[in-house]
């Protein structure tokens, strides 16, 4: 089994699936990467769990490795 290429703490760069759609009524403010801090990894399912802040609060994002 691969193992993560994150460690809890680890910050990563990405731009949330919510704001690939544009769906949200924002335009162009969805349009921009997030910087995330790696909060959980759950390595028997293989994904690993970003949190980032947005201005309405937090908000996760869940990646498989």
């Amino acid at each position: 089994m691969s193992e993560c290429p994150y460690e809890i703490g680890d910050k990563l760069r990405f731009k949330p699936a919510a704001y690939l759609a544009g769906t949200s009524g924002f335009g162009l403010e969805l349009d921009v990467e997030v910087t995330g801090t790696v909060e959980r990894v759950h390595v028997q399912h293989r994904w690993y769990r970003a949190r980032y802040a947005t201005p309405q609060g937090d908000a996760y994002e869940c990646f498989k490795f």
